[in-house]
């Protein structure tokens, strides 16, 4: 085939000089597809540019371009309103107000009963909202737990990553010294801005296996312009104690390639798409206010220009050779010299192609960084199954990311709380520090965030139950899926609230039911009424006839 192609392509009296070309183009093409197994490991024009170092390992792609992105992404969080947008729209799906603590210790392994686990929970949990619900086990005591939760989150999402102490700082009135302490990703960078190492590498120190030892955070921050006057300092701080093995510092990232040690800002591969949608909107608003703005000329003859004395203006103090003359604006008009005339551009502004060019990315955006575009843009337009179909979509993305948060920060964070309160006294736990068994008993919790978005809850609600009936899910499913909390959980609670009721001698559920029992028999009643009514009617008009 080759051969046969090339021959006719070599016959001047068969072909031209451009039909020549085209054959042998694609000859070349032929060859190319022939020697490549793989189309995109070819070598056709279309792929000569591809970067030959994609072939790099994940610390030699991201670490001499992270502090880059990370610029540019914070600076996309400042200006850009789909950058925000969706930061936001992720935070509110997996963080929401806040993940709530609900204890669920493992009774059954410790061999207590029921009655004692609820204590047990109760008082742990209140404990632990003395703690969290105080701005004092914040080290720099601005935000409660609830506010660290979202702050982490977000500098994660922005920055790639985020680090997090845990020091013991004594406050008056707060019985507990474990603090939170949140670290920019900035601050962590190798001593003395070196270059990376073996040993060292996007300020993350390694053992001579690849563990990660420790981190050195830098002070000031490196962008800090009020503190250039003071000299840079690192501190080292182990990630791991030597003696307890507690953890000192959590390091909140999305691994993404093996031997990956700083994390990807979220916004990395949509960064140049961002920023061209902001210009492009930039640009169709100023064109759409300088295209709504009036703005009058005053024209002169040109064979006036001879003598200024016919208009009475002082010789370079004609009122087109003003400074602010040629200024657009409402209601404004702008002086022409003589002989001059206005040219004017009319563009229709909007464009008409602007809104679907923006969506159009924003799908890409969205697909990019797991949000359905309805989601990212807050407009369900479609049928109510598609805009469900968008809202699960997010929804099981939000579940993903809240347990590697969780995993990553919260329950850390509750178990150093737990070793504390146990060390003090506050809390009873029998075995919790020599018995590592008994440690993951006791330290057995949920975190309930936020349910699933629900567009009709009636539909919701009995959807679950017919999947629970006809034997599709569970209970314990279909109840995390719309309170975030499990069946089991969910009756203990109600047995409780039971208690309280017949303690109180308060029963709105039952005085509910009675009330609903009744609308429904005087409804009943009243359709009787009138269908009897409607019969006898009836009768009476046939008697009649």
């Amino acid at each position: 085939m080759r051969k046969k192609i090339n021959a006719m392509a070599a016959t001047p009296n068969l072909f031209t000089l451009a039909e020549s070309k085209a054959v042998s183009a694609y000859g070349d093409f032929f060859q190319e597809k022939i020697s490549a197994p793989y189309q995109g490991a070819s070598s056709k024009q279309s792929l000569k540019e591809w970067a030959s170092a994609a072939f790099t390992t994940a610390d030699e792609a991201l670490l001499p371009n992270v502090q880059t992105l990370r610029s540019r992404s914070h600076d996309a969080m400042r200006n850009q309103p789909a950058a925000r947008g969706a930061i936001r729209t992720m935070r509110k799906g997996v963080i929401g107000s806040s993940l709530r603590l609900q204890a669920s210790i493992d009774r059954d392994f410790l061999k207590i009963s029921e009655e004692q686990a609820q204590e047990w929970q109760a008082r742990t949990q209140q404990e632990f909202r003395l703690w969290a619900e105080s701005r004092n086990c914040d080290f720099s005591r601005q935000l409660t737990f609830a506010g660290l939760q979202k702050l982490a989150f977000a500098s994660q999402r922005i920055a790639g990553d985020c680090f997090v102490l845990l020091p013991l700082k004594p406050f008056p009135g707060m019985p507990y010294d474990l603090r939170v302490q949140i670290i920019d990703a900035d601050c962590v960078c190798n001593p003395n801005d070196l270059g990376d190492t073996a040993e060292i590498a996007g300020g993350i120190e390694r053992s001579e296996d690849g563990i990660p030892i420790a981190i050195h955070i830098r002070t000031p921050h490196p962008a800090a312009s009020t503190f250039r006057q003071i000299s840079p300092a690192w501190q080292r701080v182990p990630i791991y104690g030597r003696k307890t093995g507690h953890r000192n510092v959590l390091h909140l990232m999305s691994v993404e390639r093996i031997g990956q040690t700083r994390g990807e800002p979220i916004l990395s591969p949509v960064i140049e798409t961002l920023k061209q949608i902001s210009r492009y909107s930039a640009a169709e608003l100023s064109a759409a206010v300088v295209n709504s703005l009036l703005t009058v000329g005053i024209e002169r003859p040109l064979e006036d220009t001879l003598s200024n004395a016919a208009f009475n203006f002082e010789e370079g103090k004609e009122p087109w050779n003003r400074n602010d003359n040629y200024k657009l604006g409402a209601g404004t008009w702008v002086d022409f010299a003589p002989g001059e005339k206005a040219n004017i551009i009319s563009a229709v502004r909007p464009s008409s192609q602007f809104d679907p060019f923006f969506l159009a990315n924003i799908k890409q955006i969205g697909m990019a960084l797991g949000i359905p575009y309805e989601v990212l843009i807050k407009h369900f337009s479609s049928s109510y199954s598609a805009s469900r179909a968008a809202m699960l979509d997010f929804h099981k993305d939000c579940l993903d990311e809240r347990e590697d948060f969780i995993e990553a920060f919260c329950q850390p964070i509750y178990e150093e709380f737990l070793t504390e309160a146990v060390l003090k006294g506050r809390i009873n736990a029998p075995g919790f520090l020599a018995d590592p068994y008994k440690r993951l008993a006791y330290s057995g919790a949920y975190w309930i965030g936020p349910a699933q978005g629900q567009i009709d809850e009636v539909k919701e609600v009995n959807a679950a139950h017919l999947r629970v009936i006809y034997g599709f899910s569970t209970q314990d499913i279909e109840s995390q899926k719309l309170s975030g909390m499990s069946y089991v959980d969910i009756v203990r609670a109600q047995a409780g609230e039971k208690r309280t009721e017949d303690k109180f001698g308060w029963h709105p559920s039952e005085s509910n039911t009675n009330q609903n029992n009744s609308s429904e028999e005087k409804e009943d009643g009243e359709k009787t009424g009138e269908q009897s009514g409607s019969g006898n009617s009836e009768n009476a008009v046939g008697n009649n006839r």
